[in-house]
């Protein structure tokens, strides 16, 4: 019986602008860890570059300066976020999320990339030009914030509360705070206390 020569497929050929995007990803997922291990100060093209394994000119030629750099970080760790917190509310609805919705985002605060995102925002203070192109960033992060928990809040059955925007804002500086605090004193900064009152503070905008 003659068998058949086994054939053998070609791997499939990435297109130039799939492999630009890994590598962009790459060094981005790099700066995350450097920002998260060494700080923002430290933080330098030549140590980038080692953590993600590509030359330096790689990273100047998606990235002109440490500003750029830093403001795709922060947007390509908010959009990951995002993205997570979608596949739970999809999971679960949007009440269970919205009542769900403090812890959720203390856990995402307490991880590597939002104690790099917070390396990235008191470091602006000092550099005007970080400052001045995060801040169009920011304003499209608080944007797509407001616009997607309108939206949930309606699915829910509630009407919005008027004053959401200001809400928002309350609670991503609480568990901005009580990220950092965890990080700092463990233990002794009691979080699971500090979420029990901030949610029975903002009872009256979630879901009963």
């Amino acid at each position: 019986m003659i068998q058949a020569a086994p054939t053998s497929k070609k791997p499939v050929r990435r297109s130039q602008a799939e492999r630009r995007a890994d590598t962009r990803r790459r060094v981005i997922d790099a700066t995350t860890m450097c920002l998260y291990r060494v700080g923002y100060s430290a933080v330098s093209f030549a140590m980038v570059a080692e953590e993600a394994g590509v030359s330096r000119g790689i990273i100047t030629y998606h990235f002109a300066t440490k500003a750029d750099l830093m403001v795709a970080v922060r947007d390509t760790i908010q959009q990951d976020e995002l993205r997570a917190l979608e596949a739970t509310q999809s999971q679960i609805g949007a009440a269970e999320y919205l009542r769900q919705l403090p812890t959720l985002v203390l856990n995402g605060m307490r991880r590597e990339p939002a104690i790099a995102v917070n390396e990235i925002l008191l470091a602006a203070r000092g550099d005007p030009e970080l400052i001045g192109k995060l801040r169009s960033i920011e304003e499209d992060i608080d944007k797509r914030t407001l616009t997607r928990l309108e939206g949930l809040y309606r699915e829910a059955g509630m009407e919005p509360p008027h004053n959401l925007p200001a809400v928002i804002r309350l609670a991503i500086s609480t568990f901005r705070g009580l990220a950092i605090a965890d990080l700092a004193l463990g233990e002794r900064a009691d979080i699971d206390a500090s979420l029990a009152l901030f949610r029975s503070m903002m009872a009256p905008v979630l879901p009963r």
